[in-house]
């Protein structure tokens, strides 16, 4: 019959048996959730890694093009965070010497960077192109902001009347007198930029996908290196000393 105790004395009389649940006079028998704890607690293997990478290299994705949007900005930030954190977190590590692990940790950034970046280029350009409008104006002022780094800002004068933007991001290159076409979306889901030629967030979505493919690949070849490096470490050590007892065995034979 099973009870629970806190703790009986013990034959000798100088102790507590542990406490527990356990049978009297029968062993201490512990409780099934340890087991289910420690599992739960134990890392990803590097199969789990290799299924995972492509669904947070998505995550990485989504959130660059989501983040052209003005009110998914803070959710695209969290989704491109998550992804990218597990990325660096997870993936490096499975290599077994740290002067490589960080290599691969550089390489994996910059293509999730540029894939975040330039997927947010292609919605805002897909956007402006299909719903925006476009109106041409002249820059009277470029004012330039210190900080951090140096950002510039232009005020437009439009040559008819219009509810396009005053001011406007814009680069060192852009001087006072110039003739530039805005693109606006009236609806206000994305921000202003200056009009591209058509079609030239298809090119921004190319690059995009580019970049992803090349974060997959790096990933999967960073476990895959992990899995063999590790494997020919275990052999190593291994055979190390069996080989050096063979020798020597042979002498003294």
């Amino acid at each position: 019959m099973m009870e629970q105790h806190q703790g009986e004395p013990a034959a000798n009389g100088l102790g507590l048996v542990p406490a527990g649940r356990h049978q009297r006079e029968g062993p201490v028998r512990c409780s099934p959730h340890t087991g289910r704890t420690r599992r739960l607690r134990r890392p990803a293997g590097p199969r789990q890694v290799a299924l995972l990478i492509p669904a947070a290299s998505l995550l990485i994705l989504v959130s660059g093009a989501a983040s052209s949007f003005r009110w998914m900005f803070v959710p695209s930030l969290a989704l491109g965070l998550a992804g990218g954190i597990w990325l660096i977190v997870t993936v490096p590590p499975l290599l077994p010497h740290p002067a490589l692990s960080r290599l691969m940790m550089t390489l994996l950034a910059v293509p999730a960077v540029a894939a975040a970046v330039l997927a947010a280029f292609a919605s805002q350009g897909f956007v402006l192109e299909t719903r925006g409008e476009v109106r041409s104006g002249e820059v009277t002022r470029v004012i330039e902001h210190q900080g951090k780094t140096t950002s510039y800002e232009c005020v437009i004068r439009y040559h008819a009347v219009t509810e396009a933007p005053g001011t406007l991001n814009c680069g060192k290159s852009d001087h006072v007198g110039a003739t530039v076409q805005v693109a606006w979306d009236p609806g206000g889901l994305v921000e202003p930029d200056f009009a591209e030629a058509k079609g030239t967030y298809r090119f921004f979505a190319i690059l995009a996908m580019v970049s992803e493919i090349a974060l997959v690949i790096l990933g999967e070849l960073t476990v895959a290196m992990g899995v063999v490096l590790r494997a020919a470490h275990r052999s190593s050590a291994a055979r190390g000393p069996g080989t050096a007892d063979g020798p020597e065995a042979a002498v003294g034979r």
